[in-house]
């Protein structure tokens, strides 16, 4: 599986970086992202089309400007085109992954299932050509003017009674707070990876928590649909910079891969990418305004 995270927090782009960024995306992202008030928004939303495009041109070897994305009905990108020769993906509203590992890139490109996140500080990407991924990431962090209870008391259909015991388990809010987090993230990442959006009905599904390791990661947790444990669900969890990652798998992840020249090492829960690491259009967008009305933005509110 292939797993990057983007600090969009310290990243500033100057005009060429951000002109770069433009040029590698299409027409359609770039007025979406325009349209977003705050550079923060910006960044965490070019960001994710760029990581998804490095992934597809690291595959590939095809440049990252020649792939069309499209969104389902329930907002998830999907290749339109992935490249001249090669079929549309699974994460295509009329696609399937392939139950087999291939060996040429266009083929793992076809039955690449991938997904997007941004949130705090953070945009990160998940792609897998073994089985249906989503990923969700949450900022563990406390919202302007309220306390952690006011907090919970506004969410207190979206969890079960075992869910909540879990969180509300520990003695301080902040613990309490970071529980929340956790399964708030597994919960978004299930549906992302269902596709239903928050439609799905969020006490459908419980998740009974496994432990942190030292190095604050886990693949234990198991969820319960509709009151039966789903053996077909597996789901990889980081806390980073008080950032939960959260990857929801749902499929046979034992086969080989045809990603694992690409896959994150061991060691390696998440690839941490640096602008460098980044492929992008080397051409620089013509338009230097769209640079100019992005850099006038403030930066969050």
């Amino acid at each position: 599986m292939i797993r990057y995270a983007y600090k969009t927090s310290c990243w500033h782009p100057t005009q060429e970086e951000w002109l770069r960024a433009a040029s590698t995306v299409s027409q359609e992202e770039r007025n979406r992202i325009a349209q977003f008030m705050f550079k923060r928004d910006a960044k965490q939303s070019m960001m994710g089309r760029l990581l998804m495009r490095t992934c597809f041109s690291e595959i590939t070897g095809e440049p990252p400007h020649s792939f069309t994305l499209s969104r389902d009905k329930s907002g998830k990108p999907y290749l339109e085109t992935p490249s001249p020769n090669t079929p549309s993906s699974p994460n295509s509203p009329s696609s399937s992954s392939s139950s087999h590992p291939h060996s040429s890139p266009s083929s793992i490109l076809s039955s690449l299932s991938f997904n997007v996140s941004h949130a705090g500080d953070y945009a990160v990407f998940v792609g897998s050509d073994r089985a249906k991924v989503g990923v969700d990431v949450m900022k563990v962090e406390l919202r302007r003017n309220t306390t952690v209870p006011q907090f919970f008391s506004h969410m207190t259909r979206q969890f079960t009674e075992h869910e909540w015991k879990c969180i509300k388990e520990p003695q301080f809010d902040q613990e309490q707070l970071s529980r929340f987090y956790r399964h708030w993230c597994l919960k978004e990442s299930f549906v992302k990876c269902m596709g239903t959006g928050l439609a799905f009905g969020l006490q459908r599904i419980e998740f009974h928590l496994g432990p942190l390791s030292a190095d604050n990661t886990c693949t234990s947790t198991t969820v319960n649909i509709d009151g039966t444990t789903a053996k077909d669900w597996t789901f990889e969890e980081v806390l980073l910079d008080n950032h939960f990652i959260a990857t929801a798998v749902n499929g046979n992840t034992g086969d080989i891969s045809s990603l694992q020249p690409y896959h994150n090492q061991p060691s390696q829960p998440v690839r941490i990418m640096k602008f460098s690491d980044l492929i992008l259009n080397p051409e620089l967008h013509h338009d230097i305004g769209y640079f100019t009305t992005f850099d006038q933005k403030q930066e969050c509110p």
